[in-house]
């Protein structure tokens, strides 16, 4: 049984969620809608997964690139050593360095996403959609994590209740006080 307020699991038996103190009894009203608050939890978690994920990925292109330019992929050594055929990264030594500040850029937006998810801030909510657009882009995993992020955050309910869970009178994260 969960929440009707904030999503919390209760244990069986538990008279108010001890996150928000609703009473745990009370059934929601008519046209009530809890999908942020029920959602919030593995929304954070999936962004935190994502964040490790690109960065396995980076690691991998990285590794792949470096191989490339060390006589992993079939060449032959043209001119003054370098290294002609389908990897030609010798000549563009500019490659590694915008794969690592593109990897960077996608690993911070990311963690900043789940962290400000996790902590509830005032802004987190535009800063995850505006997140969830810029990962659709990525295949699968990116775009599946978009369009739940947008599922979750999008709608002007969710929004109504992102002001209600981010409110001061709100119960804290953690014992941290907003």
């Amino acid at each position: 049984m969960y929440c009707t307020g904030c999503g919390q699991e209760l244990v069986p038996g538990a008279v108010v969620c001890p996150r928000c103190g609703r009473p745990a009894g009370v059934a929601p009203g008519p046209g009530s809608y809890n999908r942020a608050p029920r959602h919030l939890q593995p929304l954070w978690i999936l962004w935190l997964a994502f964040a490790a994920w690109t960065v396995m990925q980076g690691l991998i292109v990285l590794a792949i690139l470096t191989g490339a330019t060390t006589h992993w992929g079939w060449g032959w050594h043209g001119h003054g050593g370098m290294m002609v055929g389908p990897f030609i990264y010798g000549n563009m030594p500019w490659l590694a360095p915008v794969v690592v500040l593109v990897v960077g850029l996608r690993v911070v937006l990311s963690l900043a996403t789940a962290i400000a998810l996790q902590q509830r801030w005032p802004w987190a909510r535009v800063l995850a959609i505006v997140a969830a657009v810029l990962t659709l882009i990525k295949p699968i995993a990116g775009t599946l994590l978009a369009i739940y992020t947008l599922w979750v955050l999008a709608p002007r309910l969710s929004g109504m209740e992102w002001e209600q869970m981010t409110w001061p009178g709100y119960p804290p994260v953690h014992g941290v006080r907003r």
